[in-house]
């Protein structure tokens, strides 16, 4: 009897998760933003946000990602640019194929330097418009 009297918030629960929602994918920035450039450790990007309008914002990446080792991950507040030099983007137009890559040059902390890359696509999201990690 329990079973029976639950199941309506059980079926409530499951069609909330999975409704349409109406903010875009925490990742994947690059499908709902048609330009985007890189300066340092900023990301700017033109996105789509739900009303079909187009947004311009920018993202310190510094929020981002940090450098673990000589290596450069995800993290957020990682302040990866505290320990790194040489910071490049492979930035451009998604319409023509291109991946979006940050690239650094890292310490190791051990006095070692790394040439290092993350593909910013898969950490870094369009929020209703807006750059977001």
């Amino acid at each position: 009897m329990r079973l029976t009297a639950a199941f309506p918030a059980v079926v409530s629960t499951l069609l909330a998760v999975f409704a349409p929602s109406n903010v875009f994918a925490a990742n994947g920035f690059t499908g709902t933003c048609a330009t985007w450039s890189g300066s340092g450790t900023t990301l700017q990007a033109t996105c789509s946000a739900i009303n079909g309008t187009q947004i311009t914002s920018t993202l310190n990446l510094n929020n981002c990602f940090t450098n673990t080792q000589g290596i450069l991950g995800f993290q957020v507040n990682g302040n990866f640019a505290g320990s790194c030099t040489k910071i490049a983007h492979n930035a451009g137009n998604n319409r023509h194929g291109d991946e979006a890559w940050l690239s650094a040059l890292c310490s190791a902390g051990n006095g070692k330097q790394f040439d290092t890359a993350i593909a910013t696509n898969a950490y870094i999201g369009n929020s209703n418009g807006v750059l977001a990690c």
